[in-house]
């Protein structure tokens, strides 16, 4: 399927050197960049909005503020596509100079009022002490256009870090992690000393108390501190709280790109998985982790990036991870992204010990790119599971350097990409020279049609002023540019042959089995006739033909076909239409389903999609060897659609499947491995 995004809007920061949408953490000369974009439904008015971080704000002061940005599901938070930050429905500002107020931003329902709270890092803040750093809660309000206030000074609570210097607040996470229904924090300060380790850091769980107070004022209070260990890590950074070995409690997992597993392998980088005991209690050092994985070579800072989902699609949760500086062959910080697979072990280890050992690795496409500063996984396709976007934030455009790209590797099935940036499947490149396009990724529906859109940072453009920073929403369009000639422009021809067993194939469901159709022809003859096809597939998705995984849709394709031959052969026929998006979404279905049984309609809730015209497929074989046929799609709607046709033979044969759309890109996937058939 061809994917194509459209830029909607670029939001620039207000002031020179806010680096909107981004916090930077140096940690004994060393840089660990972080994205502050998240999306969520602040306003509850069923479209997404964006919530900002811009630890850097204010005219260099470095107070900090948090910008929301109303949605209206257009992918524009206005109607002009350049809106600058200072229009931001709503802003909170920082206390003092030096703050970093948003530095982070994590969205949860803390007092579980229905409605979506902000818990914001201040890594700079000196309530404790110099640069202890604090986390801000507030609560949504729920009415316009008071939904929070203005000032960091009226939050709801605030909890204030223990140690100076520690910057407590660089990162927040939310998950509820001792299972009594209400959403606990996590909050990294990688700047802690532990012991005679300074720098190592740390990370802080508070247990969700309920209202009134919600969590302590103090990281001394908190309930649990991990550690770090070693001297300049910086551990506290990219924290994903996810049920890593599905036991039903919400485990850790910790990027910490400046991890040095050895001398030799300074600032190799490493993966931390903290499994819960079932009361909210994790391992309480990084060298009592329940599983650590390391880079394995000096400097890549593997961790610098971190996601999870099921790429595989076996129910586990698999890992990715981000090192920007790795080397590939000696081309110097060209950059990868390591694939963990989860074995699915209920105990440790759950994924390979070190990157040498990564599943799957797909590397940078030029030396210097930086690629794999910042990933993310997302269905953006609705085909073959969740696909993974990568930033490489210093690719560089002909002779202006740092520009900034963005790779979309779509998942080819079972967790298989891609191996290379060149071959990735969409890349999306910046706008100027040293924008750092890709320093974050996050994607969400903005325009409520089911697909996944992009929001992308660019830390350091400058449209704002010097380094203002940008972020940029790009809109999920399915249908290619119309060439507007109406004749078919978009082609794709496929010569295979295959032997095909002479099975017939069923939709197979737990409650009905349908035949898609067998047509036995006499010899010498010549059959026309019309194939009805009625399809019903609702939420889980179901194998419909040959392990291929559709669209959660109900549609109903009528063919006409017409198919001579030239001796007795028994030819079922399987035709299989994919819309990537529904034309319309209902509750009720239209008379055209009628002949199904109405039992099976109850309580689903299905795309339905209504196709006008019909398919006209003709086999007309004038010799044994080859067959050939012409697929002409005539269905008129404004839908990018993947037609499959499968042609049953019974015997091996050659053949060759055209199709062709005047509007739209077309794709033929042929399988050359036997039928197995039910």
């Amino acid at each position: 399927m061809a994917v194509n995004f459209v830029q909607q809007q670029r939001i620039d920061g207000e002031n020179a050197v806010d680096r909107f949408g981004a916090y930077s953490i140096e940690v004994d000369g060393e840089v660990i960049i972080g994205a502050t974009g998240e999306v969520a439904d602040i306003n509850n008015d069923g479209f997404l909005d964006l919530i900002v971080g811009a630890g850097f704000a204010e005219n260099g002061e470095d107070i900090g503020k948090v910008y929301i940005f109303f949605g209206n599901g257009t992918g524009r938070f206005d109607g002009s596509p350049i809106l600058s930050a200072a229009d931001a429905d709503i802003i909170i500002e920082g206390e003092n100079p030096g703050d970093f107020f948003g530095a982070s931003v994590a969205i949860t329902d803390i007092n579980n009022d229905g409605l979506l709270d902000l818990v914001i890092g201040a890594p700079g803040t000196d309530f404790a002490a110099m640069n202890a750093g604090s986390v801000y809660v507030f609560l949504n309000q729920g009415g316009a256009p008071n939904f929070f206030p203005s000032s960091a000074a009226s939050a709801d609570l605030r909890i204030d870090g223990n140690q100076a210097f520690s910057q407590f607040g660089s990162f927040v996470a939310t998950g509820d992690f001792n299972n009594d229904g209400l959403p606990d924090l996590a909050v990294g300060a990688p700047v802690f000393d532990v012991g005679a380790a300074p720098d190592a850091g740390a990370i802080f769980t508070f247990f969700n108390q309920g209202p009134p107070t919600f969590f302590p004022t103090s990281a001394a209070s908190a309930n649990q501190t991990i550690f770090g260990a070693v001297t300049d890590e910086g551990f506290g950074v990219n924290i994903v709280p996810v049920d890593i070995n599905n036991d039903g409690f919400v485990d850790l997992v910790v990027g910490s790109p400046l991890h040095s597993p050895s001398l030799a392998l300074l600032s190799a980088g490493a993966v931390y998985v903290f499994l819960n005991d079932g009361l909210g209690n994790f391992p309480t050092s990084i060298t009592t982790a329940s599983q650590t994985i390391t880079g394995s070579q000096a400097g890549m800072q593997l961790g610098s990036c971190i996601d999870i989902a099921d790429l595989g699609g076996d129910g586990d949760l698999d890992l990715i991870a981000g090192a920007p500086q790795f080397n590939p062959g000696g081309a110097t910080n060209q950059g990868a992204l390591f694939i963990f697979f989860n074995n699915g072990s209920p105990t440790p280890p759950f994924f390979p010990a070190n990157s040498n050992a990564a599943d799957a690795r797909i590397d940078g496409e030029n030396p210097d790119d930086f690629f794999g500063q910042s990933c993310h996984i997302a269905d953006i396709d609705l085909v073959n599971g969740p696909d993974i976007l990568v930033g490489a934030t210093r690719f560089d455009v002909g002779t202006a350097e740092n520009v900034g790209a963005v790779y979309l590797f779509l998942n080819q099935g079972f967790g298989v990409f891609a191996t290379n940036a060149a071959n990735a499947d969409l890349r999306l490149v910046g706008e100027q020279a040293g924008d750092r396009f890709g320093s974050g990724i996050k994607t969400g529906d903005l325009t409520n049609n089911g697909l996944q859109d992009l929001l992308i940072g660019a830390r350091l453009a400058n449209f704002g002023g010097e380094d203002s920073g940008s972020i940029y929403s790009f809109i999920q369009q399915v249908q290619p540019p119309v060439n507007g000639d109406g004749r078919r422009p978009h082609c794709e021809q496929v010569i295979a042959s295959r032997v095909i067993a002479d099975e017939i194939f069923y939709i197979e469901d737990d409650e009905f089995n349908i035949p898609i159709g067998e047509i036995v022809v006499p010899p010498g003859s010549t059959i026309d006739g019309v194939v009805t096809v009625t399809v019903l597939q609702c939420t889980p998705r179901v194998d419909l033909i040959l392990n291929r995984l559709f669209a959660d849709l109900v549609f109903m394709v009528q063919k006409e076909l017409t198919i001579t031959t030239p001796d007795e052969s028994l030819i079922p026929l399987e035709f299989g239409m994919r819309l990537e998006r529904s034309l319309e979404f209902r509750k009720s279905f239209p008379s055209v389903l009628e002949g199904i049984d109405p039992d099976l309609l109850v309580g689903l809730e299905c795309h339905i999609v209504r196709i006008a015209g019909t398919d006209i497929v003709t086999l007309n074989p004038s010799t044994p060897n080859p067959v050939t046929g012409e697929l002409q799609n005539d269905a008129s709607f404004d839908e990018e659609l993947t037609v499959l046709v499968k042609v049953k033979l019974v015997q091996e044969q050659q053949f060759i499947l055209q199709a062709c759309s005047p509007r739209h890109q077309v794709d033929i996937d042929v399988t050359t491995s036997p039928n197995t058939g039910p």
